[in-house]
């Protein structure tokens, strides 16, 4: 017959492991609404009012448990697509401007820290041409 400390111990291993797959099966089905909800607030915090019209879409599976991302999808001119990337990984929040040439590799990314910086990034594209408020751009 086992030791009654073995029993024990095999009991609290048994536990804790269902303990973590419950948790774990809990943070897989919230993971995309927590990463569209984090992404909108702070693109709201960081973006102002007008991030409330950002289209937040979940992004792959990375690390669920502690890597949330989202990406809004922008605009499409002029051969290049531009989307907004948000990340937090470790309460570190980002988002990202992903500029990328719809018929080749070629991609550049930029971390964007305010709406000012936002719209001196979006100058610098194809896209500036159609919403420059100085040129009766779409606004």
């Amino acid at each position: 017959m086992s030791h009654p400390i073995m029993v024990a111990a095999a009991k609290c291993l048994t536990a804790a492991e269902e303990r973590r797959t419950t948790a774990r099966a809990n943070a897989f089905r919230t993971w995309g609404p927590r990463s569209v909800t984090a992404a909108t607030k702070y693109a709201r915090r960081l973006l102002g009012d007008e991030a409330v019209t950002l289209d937040w879409e979940v992004l792959g599976l990375l690390s669920f448990e502690e890597h949330l991302q989202a990406i809004a999808s922008l605009d499409t001119v002029g051969g290049q697509h531009l989307e907004l990337y948000y990340t937090d990984q470790g309460g570190t929040e980002r988002i990202l401007l992903r500029v990328s040439c719809v018929s080749c590799p070629s991609q550049h990314v930029h971390e964007v820290r305010s709406l000012d910086q936002l719209g001196q990034l979006l100058s610098q594209t194809p896209a500036w041409q159609s919403i420059d408020p100085r040129d009766g751009g779409d606004l």
